[in-house]
């Protein structure tokens, strides 16, 4: 008859997609050679989310986090009914010398055409994340940052205040297997980010945190 007054557990939450992820949340990558040696196999903590905000639509972006204190980034991309992972690192100006060449960069600002862009050089920590050629796929647009998950609520109209706007200008490989985006920011500030395309299902072993 005591059972009456136990309190009653709240059930586990449970974690069936990547896109369901909160902070705090886990998740394993397969181990796979399509990987660099630091992310395959690995186990990645979300530290935050954070929401890209376009006219007509907007991506949630998981800011995720090795073992060792790598940073990746996460956008799950829908396209003609299948899921794409899209795993995003940072790279620096040194970095974007090495990799394509400053003068050969720079046309990606300067020229009115669409832009074409080889790889020269393929340094062995980027190899699963560099194509060989990039082309731009569209022109420039700009979008707003939002430091919060905006899931299941309502965005702020666009172009009003709340958000950070930012200049974005993409490039992509002749397979679409890897992406070139470029980040311009209020000030002048830029961003350079090299983006590995993968199968959903290459994310696996989800576990849910503390998120409620």
């Amino acid at each position: 008859m005591f059972n009456f007054f136990k309190s009653k557990k709240e059930p586990e939450r449970q974690l069936n997609h990547a896109s369901e992820l909160k902070k705090g949340d886990m998740f394993s990558v397969i181990d796979s050679f399509a990987y660099p040696s630091w992310l395959k196999g690995e186990t990645l903590r979300v530290t935050d989310i954070q929401t890209y905000q376009y006219q007509h639509s907007s991506d949630t972006e998981f800011v995720l986090e090795t073992n060792s204190g790598q940073v990746v980034f996460l956008q799950i991309e829908q396209d003609d009914g299948e899921q794409f992972a899209n795993f995003s690192i940072k790279i620096q100006r040194d970095e974007v010398e090495q990799i394509f060449g400053l003068d050969d960069f720079a046309r990606i600002f300067d020229e009115e055409s669409l832009t074409n862009i080889q790889v020269q050089n393929t340094p062995e920590r980027f190899m699963q994340f560099l194509a060989k050629s990039y082309q731009q796929s569209e022109s420039p647009y700009v979008c707003y940052f939002h430091n919060k998950d905006f899931r299941g609520q309502s965005l702020p109209r666009y172009e009003q205040e709340g958000g950070e706007p930012c200049e974005m200008i993409c490039l992509a490989s002749p397979d679409e297997g890897h992406g070139l985006n470029i980040e311009i920011w209020e000030g002048g500030e830029t961003e350079v980010s090299l983006t590995l395309t993968r199968p959903i299902t290459d994310i696996v072993d989800l576990f849910p945190g503390d998120a409620k």
